[in-house]
């Protein structure tokens, strides 16, 4: 059978209160019972004490047991405590009695034994005198030894007012348990269900967030484990549907992406095939579909590459080398095109710059961000490299190129996968818009931070940092 946590934290809150309410009633009972008593004790000790008194004097005035004397006495004291008194000589035969004829005492006598154990302290005891009764009475006994007379007295009142007591303690307490217990569940089921409200509402949430919908949020106002657990979940919400969103937007510009240079594969191809294009343009249209298909290596392979940075399994092979060298033979690469441009180069006129980085990978991210500098630079503009050392043990690099830059709103998009600002579409026709996600990639993995700046049809800078490298002894 199904049970829920409301029904399992009900039963076992209401479960744990009942049990200390009832715990707490019978030490309740417990000690008024005792405290009961001890005040039946005492009265009955005060009662005694007058009929021990009057005793002692009418044996001292008389020599001995003045029966008739002592009967009228014992009767007068029993109708107004509710207490009889027995009067027994040595060997507990009955002197004078005050219950009603016949008298219990009349056939027999009070036994040895416990005639041995009654001291001139007395003795107390709420039982049948070792069944000398048929039923338990409180019992007070005396030896009293007055001018060489020894008798016994004895006192005793019947437990029915204990019985009469308990009843009437048991039943008040039973009323008010129950009242109590009444409050005490309703408030309890009240709280349970305030607490449980936002499990059901994590649980309606789980399960819309596994069919994909993270538009419902939670309310925790507390602030408890539920309400960090219900922020945390919100804060889950929304990195899911980015993740859903990014992998929508992620299969879109694949498929885009793959879909722009495969049709025109397909159609120069088919063209070729089919005669429409004459056999004098066979070469040219062919060489479009080879620099096709290097865009489409170019994308595989940028796709793959980001897939193991992100994965983790892309291994470093960090060494200390010098950055000059790399950073010169890269600008090299882009002399055509920066000569066309007539693009001027600042700042690679310096001594060495040492690196404790993977110098591969490194190299890749000075290509991309060249490239990226090279196709963006405007005509006549600048491309300013900058070189800081040594702060907090990481080196920076600055790559700054003129032009229109960036606006406000594509500063935090440069590094997403297949983004491409609105000024570069027409720009920047071969390009797939991974290499500056590869960039951030890259010098995550190396556990360095990046960058843009940008003044709008000013500049754009990209900065990065890494290990610095240790320089050689002369050198320093």
């Amino acid at each position: 059978m199904h049970k829920s946590v409301f029904s399992e934290y009900f039963l076992l809150c209401a479960t744990i209160i009942s049990c200390a309410m009832i715990c707490s009633a019978a030490l309740m009972i417990l000690i008024s019972t005792e405290f009961y008593k001890n005040e039946k004790k005492e009265s009955i000790i005060n009662a005694t004490n007058e009929v021990i008194a009057t005793t002692k004097l009418s044996i001292a005035s008389n020599g001995s047991v003045d029966t008739a004397f002592l009967k009228n006495v014992y009767l007068n004291i029993a109708d107004t405590s509710g207490i009889d008194f027995t009067l027994t000589d040595a060997n507990g035969g009955a002197l004078v009695c005050s219950e009603a004829p016949p008298c219990s005492h009349a056939e027999r006598n009070i036994g040895e034994e416990l005639l041995n154990g009654i001291t001139e302290d007395g003795f107390y005891d709420v039982s049948t005198l070792d069944h000398f009764y048929d039923e338990a009475y409180f019992n007070l006994a005396y030896r009293l030894n007055e001018n060489g007379t020894v008798c016994y007295l004895f006192a005793r009142e019947p437990i029915d007012s204990l019985r009469n007591y308990l009843s009437k303690l048991v039943f008040a307490i039973i009323i008010v348990m129950l009242v109590i217990l009444a409050v005490v569940f309703f408030a309890l089921y009240a709280a349970t269900r305030r607490l449980i409200a936002p499990i059901r509402d994590m649980t309606l949430a789980a399960k819309r967030f596994g069919e994909g919908d993270f538009s419902h949020k939670l309310y925790a106002p507390d602030e408890n484990e539920l309400g960090f657990l219900a922020n945390s979940m919100n804060e889950m919400a929304s990195s899911l549907e980015a993740i859903e969103e990014n992998r929508k937007s992620f299969i879109s510009n694949v498929s885009h992406e793959l879909r722009t240079p495969m049709t025109t594969i397909g159609g120069f191809v088919d063209g070729v095939l089919d005669g429409t294009i004459p056999p004098e343009k066979h070469r040219h249209y062919l060489s479009i579909v080879s620099q096709e298909i290097d865009r489409l290596a170019r994308l595989v392979r940028s796709m793959l590459n980001i897939s193991k940075y992100e994965a983790g399994e892309m291994e470093l092979s960090t060494e200390n080398f010098d950055l000059m060298p790399i950073v010169v033979r890269t600008v090299l690469l882009f002399e055509k095109r920066i000569d066309a441009k007539h693009v001027e180069i600042r700042g690679i006129d310096r001594g060495r710059f040492m690196l404790d980085a993977d110098p591969d990978l490194t190299q890749q991210v000075i290509y991309n961000l060249v490239e990226n500098a090279v196709k963006f630079v405007n005509e006549g503009g600048y491309i300013a490299f900058e070189f800081s050392e040594g702060e907090n043990g990481m080196n920076k690099v600055s790559i700054k190129n003129s032009g229109e830059g960036l606006k406000a709103n594509e500063i935090s998009k440069v590094f997403d996968r297949f983004y491409k600002a609105d000024a570069s579409r027409g720009i920047d026709k071969t390009g797939v818009g991974l290499g500056l996600s590869i960039v951030r990639s890259i010098i995550k993995l190396h556990e360095g931070t990046i960058l843009v700046r940008s003044e709008p049809n000013e500049y754009v800078e990209f900065e990065f940092t890494m290990k610095a490298g240790a320089r050689k002894a002369s050198e320093n």
